[in-house]
């Protein structure tokens, strides 16, 4: 395969308290449909890995290549952020009908105790939270509580393929007692379809 990934960071301010991230990605995968180790199958678990059940699934069909197209966007405004994904599948599997498939993701947080989203510029990607106050029982520390919300969905039918289409909602609440430690309290809630 071939693949790359760009990023930009528009706005960067107070050490990341204010930041603005655009990217844009690109994989191309070579496939030969007289091969069967080139079928491909495309499938997702409900936002947990909790469960080894899928949900939706493809199935494996026989394809000559894939190309994945991405775009990406997140901001942070101090203790609120919000980041999203969109994706798009073309393939030439001219046996099914060369099917397209796409799906996207919204993230929104909210910490309670004022940190923000740690982002690690050199990659461009956001990285562990560290609390204003680690966890102290017996002093004030509380560590950092985060709110979360989280919407998915994902596509799998088009063409010949009837993969079945996706839904997920979570609701969270994260505290992380020091850098190294976290809680994490999800609510996922799985809807499918077709």
């Amino acid at each position: 395969a071939l693949t790359a990934r760009v990023t930009g960071l528009p706005r960067y301010a107070d050490n990341g308290r204010q930041l603005l991230h655009l990217g844009l990605s690109y994989s191309h995968q070579f496939r030969n449909e007289q091969r069967a180790e080139s079928d491909l199958k495309l499938r997702t678990h409900p936002e947990s890995r909790l469960t080894n059940q899928v949900l939706v699934d493809t199935g494996r069909f026989p394809t000559n290549s894939m190309d994945l197209l991405g775009g990406e966007l997140a901001t942070v405004s101090g203790p609120l952020s919000f980041q999203g994904e969109y994706f798009h599948a073309l393939t030439d599997a001219s046996t099914v009908g060369n099917p397209r498939f796409w799906g996207f993701y919204g993230y929104a947080s909210y910490f309670l105790t004022g940190e923000h989203r740690s982002y690690d510029r050199s990659v461009g990607l956001f990285s562990g939270i560290t609390p204003e106050h680690d966890f102290h029982l017996l002093e004030e520390g509380w560590g950092a509580w985060e709110l979360a919300f989280r919407f998915s969905y994902v596509d799998l039918n088009d063409k010949d393929v009837k993969g079945g289409k996706e839904a997920n909602f979570t609701f969270g609440i994260n505290w992380y007692l020091s850098e190294k430690s976290r809680f994490m309290f999800n609510y996922i809630h799985a809807r499918v379809t077709d």
